[in-house]
């Protein structure tokens, strides 16, 4: 019974190697996430050319805007200090989304949200494992299924555009 038990106990999930996410740390990167979605997503329904395009960027502008402001009285409250500016590989990517025009722009978009709401759903569910704080696990719980479904928009976007 002591071997099965051993067994047990050496079979650890690879994510037990990652660092613990920080309450800081996770606010601060769905802080940039949701800012890499208000600026993307404006883009989008100014510059998409498929109406499908244009429409989901509204639905990230609304839907992160509102996560945004929740997420900030959250960070107060929890004195945590939000950047609102997007880090560096964000910001890359806005730019090369602004250069781009025509289907080469919804292509890109699609692709780059699909990228993004994997990485944010990735970040809420560590963060869901690491952080024991009552109110930032309502918060995860309320902005993970719609992380998900901007995940399936986006996939099914990103079919439309290949």
């Amino acid at each position: 019974m002591l071997i099965a038990l051993g067994v047990a106990t050496s079979c650890k999930d690879d994510d037990d190697d990652e660092p613990m996410l920080t309450l800081q740390s996770f606010m601060q990167q769905a802080a940039a996430s949701d800012l890499f979605e208000i600026t993307t997503g404006q883009m989008a329904a100014q510059k998409g050319t498929m109406p499908e395009t244009r429409a989901f960027g509204e639905m990230l502008v609304r839907d992160h805007t509102m996560s945004s402001s929740e997420l900030m009285t959250l960070a107060s409250q929890k004195t945590v200090t939000l950047s609102m500016t997007l880090p560096q590989d964000k910001a890359q990517k806005v730019t090369t989304l602004n250069n781009a025009t025509g289907t080469a722009f919804d292509r890109q978009f699609a692709q780059m949200q699909v990228q993004a709401h994997q990485e944010a759903i990735d970040l809420y569910e560590k963060a869901d494992q690491d952080i024991t704080d009552a109110q930032v696990q309502a918060f995860i719980d309320k902005t993970l299924p719609v992380l998900r479904m901007h995940l399936d928009h986006a996939e099914d976007l990103e079919d439309m555009t290949d």
